[in-house]
Formats: C-alpha cells, structure tokens, sequence
C-alpha cells in the first residue's frame, strides 16, 4: 500500500520540475535581468520546484549569456565605429571621431589622442575631448615619461589609477601642472600602431581615482587597432587628394602655359607679318592694341611720338624718361605714373641703343607682359631695318641732290631714274627749300625732317653746309601770301622739337638743270631772312618784299645808285670816323621808327638813341624817317644790309 501511494507523489514533482525549466528557459530567452532571475529562482527553491544545482546552473548560463550578449553589443559597436571612422576621408575629421567614440565607449571623462614626433622624441596631444584647459590640450611627454610616453613607446598598454599621486611613473612638472590643472586622476592608454610603427597613443582619463578593468583595456585595444588604420587610411586618401589636386593644377598651369605659347606663336607670326609690311610701325601698334586692349604709344628716348595716336600724356615728363631709362637699362618692363595715369614702358634696345620706347596705358597682366617684351623686340628688329633703309635711302637722296645741284655732263640719264624713285621727275615744277638751323642742331633737324617728308615726293639730305629740300611746290592757287605755307610747315614742325629755323625757299622751276640756279636763289632768299634778323620764318623772294627785288639786283648799276643817292653822305661819316650810324638807322627804321624799341635792339639808352637820330638828321635832313622818303632809304637800309652780310655773295 506505503509502496502504491509514493509512485503518484514522484511523478507529480516530475511534472512540476518540468515546468519549472520550461519557465526558466524562457525568462532566460528573454533576457531576464539578474535581480529578476535570482527572485524566480529563490522563489522556485522555496517551492521545492528546483534543487541548489539546478539552481546554480541556471545562474552560470544566465551569465554566460549577459557575456555573449555583451560581447555581440561590444562588437556590434566596434563594427559600426570601424565603419564610420573608415568612411571619413579628412584626417581632422578622423582624429575628432575617434576621441568623442573613444570618450563615448569607456564612459570617460576625457579622451584624447596623441601623434609621436620622433625628430624631437616626443609625443604631442594631437586632438582631444572634454578636456577644458589649454594647458592639458597642448601637452609634450618625452617617449617613455609619464603614461602618455610609455604608451606611444608601443611596448604596451598602460594605466595609473591616480597618476600625480602614483610613484610608479615618471613624471615631468609642466605635465603635471597640465594634469592637475585639468582635475585628471586616473589615465589608461593604449598605443597605435600602423605596419608595425607606433605613430601614436590613445588615451582615457576620468577626474576621479580608479583602476579601469581589463575589459575596457581590451575595449581601447580595439578601438585603437581601427583608430590607426583609420587614421592611416584618411591621411593616405588625404595625400591622394592633394596629390590629385596638385596634378590638377599643374595640368590647368600647363594647359594655360600652351595656351600663352599657342597666343605668344600667333603673335610671332603676325609680328613678322607686320615686320614684313611697308607700314610695319603702325600697323605693329595697331596689332598691339588688339591684343593689349589698351592704348599703345611709340616715342622716341626724349618722349616724343614717333608713330600712332598722339600721346594725351607727357611722356617727356622726368617719371616717364627715368622708367624709359630704367626699363633700357635692364631690359624689362617698368611702370610709372604721369599726368595721373598709369602706363607700363618697354624700352626698344639694340646693343647699347635706346631706339624708343613701347608704353601701354595700364598696368599689365604676367601674359601681356610677356607680350610687351616680345613685341618690344620686334619694334628693335622693325627699327632696325628701318633705320638700314632710311640710311640706304639718305645715302641715295645724299648723292642725288648733290648730282642735281652740280650736274655733270653724260650723266643725266641716272639722275633721272635715281630721282624717279623719289617722286621728282624733270616735266614736273620743283622747288628748292635751304634750312637754317645752328651747328649743333644740324643733326637733329634732318632728323626731324626726313620724318616730316616721309612717304611724300622729294627728297631731303645735308647739302654743304645746309639742309636741302627738293620737292613739288605747293598746289596751284596758292595766294601770294600762303605760297611760302611748305616752308612755314617745315620751321614749325622743327620749333615742336625746340629747334629754331629759318626757311628760303626758290621759286618753282621746271627741268633739272634749272635747280642749281634754283638752289642759289633759295639760299639767298634765307640769307636775307638771316641778314634781316627775321629768325624763325620762311620766306620766298615775293614774301621778302623789296628785299626780294633787291636780290635780284644785288650786282646791278642801280645799287650802287641807290646806296650813293639815299644813303651816300652817311656812309661816308661812318667810314672816316669809324661810327655805325647806317646800322642804327637800319634798327630804327626796321623797328617801325620806334625809338624805345630801336634803343633795346642795340642795347643802348635812350638818350644815346636820340643823341645819334639826331646826327643822322644832321648828315641826311629831318626827312629821311618821315613822309615818302623813309621808304627810299628804308630800302637802301636793307640793300645796304644785305650786301653787308654776304647776300648775293658781294659785300660792300
């Protein structure tokens, strides 16, 4: 019967056992917290549902797991922190993630991250998070010193749980001023490493005392192995870039260079071009201001214009010669400043010849630069062939207007051909202009001259000791009073290069053989204009006046005539006493009767003026200055004049 009724009891408390598990296992799958499983299974104990065994087993799985669980969520974070960190291509940005994802893990106070400089064998805070102070922020350790140095030795990971109070490191007193400046108590870090090099520690540190477990070492190992390569990846993917973008602009630069060689070759060819034209001056200035979007001048060393537009500014100006000089001197470009612009100059140079000056208004780009030089060595080039033709030519016209002024028999044919290339032909009407300029002016003004005539029919050359003219006359219609108008063009194209010159000019003759005559009467002309003291006109026998006729009657009967009937008794005081009565009636009649004027010509007072009219008055009567006797002697003053002065080659 004891035996029946134990049977029933043991399979209930199987049944019930069961159950028990079966309750158990599914707390367990659900993640039951501890303090929950431990009253489950204190209250299953006390129902006699489960034995201390079972109980214990229950407990060791349960922790297993929380382990397993952990160790997924740990990994699941490492994961996704690797991946992150990975995805980031800017090293700034990798440093500041893996400190605030180090900082974030650990639960820590402060993370930072440390780069070694083995130059300075040092490891220097490189970035940091939660870290208040600056001081702590821009700590050095020596490799080896303190925990931050013994750490980016790479032989291990290291800790202090109260670093300023642990004996066991070294320490440093700025570090230590840093740490306790930053309230730092416990520090754990652990070094970086990339292909087996230490560049680097990372570091943790909390403002209160304690030893971090080995499960958060572990933690930092891991998360400094991704750091490094993370870290090495984004300066690898950073130097790629710059590299890349190096490349990029050196390959822009290039395509710009052969772009700039590409316009510098148009330009050569086109500046050959121009070089090759008969107009090449201006048409070199029309090219340059196409390409230089800007006004272009070219002027002489003394700032005149040689060709183009005229200058609105003053390139003779003291700025403007010092930058032409500077810019001849070194041969590069110079800029100044005049009349208030900006202007860019290239000196022309050949040799030791400053030939002109290119100016640009503006300052300039590096290109166009680059474009004033070359064009500035083709102006030289221009020039040159220039002057080798003008010279070629003046030698030409220097022969030819000797031949025409002093012909010589059987050779007329060559004159004629050599002056057809001028535009003189011997059916056409010539005249002859002589120009008076000083010694030292001579030179400059043929200069100027052959400038002024160029590209028009004649020729110009240095004749003697004279500048000669031989040119069509001006066209028919011309008034009396306009018909020196070729000579006046002439003195006043020299008086704008501040050269004082008078101007004969002949009559208009026909045939070649007439020019030597022609010449002669031109001459004259411009001896009675320098005996007349009418420096700085240009005349002609009609515009001489009665000086003109007397020219022509220099070595007749009649003038001496006229000398001895208006001028006889005076001329006779004046030779025994040795007296200049003749000039000064000459001066005062020439300067209308004006006794003021007529006693500052001669640089005499004006008593001594009165004093000698009036013994002209004595010797010729009171008439000869008033009425129409003035003009009797008034002419035979100018004959006598111009005979005293060589005209017409006598001299009384």
């Amino acid at each position: 019967m004891g035996a029946q009724e134990s049977r029933p009891s043991r399979a209930v408390a199987a049944s019930v056992d069961g159950e028990a598990m079966g309750r158990l296992l599914s707390l367990l799958v659900d993640g039951v917290a501890a303090e929950e499983l431990e009253i489950q299974l204190a209250d299953m104990q006390a129902k006699g549902l489960i034995d201390s065994t079972t109980t214990a087993t229950v407990r060791s799985f349960s922790a297993r797991l929380w382990e397993a669980g952990r160790r997924e969520g740990l990994l699941r974070v490492l994961y996704d922190t690797a991946t992150d960190l990975t995805g980031i291509r800017d090293v700034e940005a990798v440093l500041k993630a893996i400190v605030r994802r180090t900082r974030s893990l650990i639960g820590s106070d402060i993370a930072y991250l440390s780069l070694n400089d083995y130059s300075t064998g040092e490891s220097y805070i490189r970035v940091t998070d939660g870290a208040a102070t600056a001081l702590f922020r821009n700590i050095r350790m020596p490799l080896g010193e303190g925990v931050l140095g013994a750490v980016a030795t790479g032989e291990a990971p290291a800790q202090s749980p109260d670093y300023l109070n642990d004996k066991t490191k070294s320490h440093l007193e700025s570090s230590d001023a840093a740490v306790a400046a930053e309230g730092v108590k416990a520090i754990m870090g652990v070094p970086l490493r990339v292909e087996g090099k230490v560049i680097g520690a990372l570091l943790v540190a909390d403002r209160h005392a304690h030893s971090f477990s080995s499960e958060d070492v572990a933690l930092m190992e891991s998360i400094g192995t991704h750091a490094a390569v993370a870290l090495e990846n984004a300066r690898h993917f950073t130097e790629m870039a710059d590299a890349l973008a190096r490349l990029d602009q050196a390959q822009r630069e290039n395509l710009a260079h052969v772009s700039a060689l590409e316009e510098l070759a148009s330009l050569d060819r086109r500046l050959m071009e121009t070089l090759a034209s008969t107009d090449s001056l201006p048409g070199l200035l029309r090219l340059l201001a196409e390409y230089m979007d800007s006004e272009v001048f070219v002027v002489t060393p003394t700032g005149q214009a040689m060709a183009g537009p005229v200058p609105g500014s003053d390139f003779g100006s003291p700025s403007a010669l010092s930058a032409a000089g500077t810019s001849a001197e070194r041969t590069l470009p110079v800029a100044f400043t005049t009349s208030g612009r900006d202007y860019t100059v290239m000196s022309a140079v050949a040799g030791d010849q400053h030939l002109a000056s290119l100016v640009v208004a503006g300052h300039l780009t590096p290109e166009r630069t680059a474009v004033l030089e070359r064009s500035a060595l083709m102006l030289s080039a221009a020039l040159l062939f220039e002057r080798t033709y003008q010279e070629a030519q003046y030698r030409l016209q220097l022969e030819l207007i000797d031949e025409l002024l002093n012909p010589r028999p059987g050779n007329i044919e060559a004159v004629k051909r050599r002056a057809g290339r001028f535009g003189l032909a011997e059916n056409l009407q010539l005249v002859v202009r002589v120009v008076g300029v000083s010694d030292d002016q001579r030179q400059r003004a043929l200069a100027v001259l052959r400038r002024h005539t160029e590209g028009r029919p004649g020729i110009t050359a240095q004749h003697e000791s004279h500048l000669c003219i031989i040119e069509p006359p001006e066209p028919p219609g011309t008034q009396a009073s306009e018909r020196a108008v070729g000579g006046r063009a002439i003195v006043d194209a020299l008086k704008r290069q501040r050269i004082e010159a008078s101007v004969g000019s002949s009559e208009a003759v026909t045939g070649f053989p007439r020019l030597s005559a022609a010449h002669a009467e031109a001459h004259a002309v411009l001896g009675a204009l320098q005996a007349l003291e009418r420096h700085g006109e240009a005349a002609d026998k009609a515009a001489l006046g009665t000086a003109g006729m007397l020219l022509g009657a220099m070595d007749s009967p009649f003038a001496t005539q006229l000398l001895a009937a208006q001028l006889g008794p005076l001329l006779d005081y004046d030779s025994k006493r040795g007296t200049q009565l003749v000039h000064t009636a000459w001066t005062f009649l020439e300067n209308d009767s004006s006794l003021a004027a007529a006693a500052n010509a001669l640089h005499i007072h004006a008593n001594t003026m009165r004093q000698r009219l009036s013994r002209i008055d004595n010797i010729l009567g009171e008439t000869w200055r008033r009425g129409g006797r003035s003009l009797d002697v008034h002419v035979a003053l100018r004959l006598w004049r111009l005979q005293s002065e060589g005209v017409g080659g006598r001299t009384p």
